[in-house]
């Protein structure tokens, strides 16, 4: 049988020819899990520059202004309010180690309703592999401050 297959040419030709495959393969598959990381990386930074501009306003929100509010009248003190976003930026952003996290606005946005407060936030990942661009999501939230309960709703 041997001897057929050495008369016939028998596979002289492809010899090698897995092994090349082989290593095509294995860096196609390493090129393709790299993507995977580094796109749940970037849908993870998505999801958290979403969260902490959420988590901004809300913490802009509570810091009303007094001196209105005796005179009946609901609005964010601007003085102080994004000092309060800045520091729950910091307090969220202190529990992730591969990213930077900055808020790059915090004010009453276009609507210049005194109740709102718009908080932008960017998140900037280290990529996994080296090599990779490090990807910056941003995400802007807003949240308005009402007052009055369940039962009154918005009267006060």
């Amino acid at each position: 049988m041997l001897r057929r297959l050495a008369q016939r040419g028998g596979g002289a030709g492809e010899r090698g020819s897995v092994a090349v495959f082989t290593a095509f393969f294995a860096f196609a598959v390493l090129l393709l899990v790299a993507l995977l990381v580094v796109g749940g990386s970037v849908l993870n930074a998505r999801e958290r520059a979403a969260d902490i501009a959420e988590q901004a306003a809300r913490a802009a929100v509570t810091d009303l202004s007094t001196a209105r509010l005796h005179a009946g009248v609901v609005a964010i003190d601007w003085g102080t309010a994004c000092g309060y976003a800045l520091r729950a930026v910091r307090d969220y952003a202190a529990d992730f180690s591969n990213s930077s996290v900055r808020m790059t606005y915090c004010g009453e946005g276009g609507n210049a309703n005194p109740r709102t407060a718009t908080v932008t936030v960017q998140v900037t990942i280290q990529p996994a592999f080296p090599g990779f661009p490090a990807p910056t999501m941003t995400a802007t939230q807003t949240a308005t401050a009402a007052c009055g309960n369940a039962n009154q709703q918005e009267v006060c």
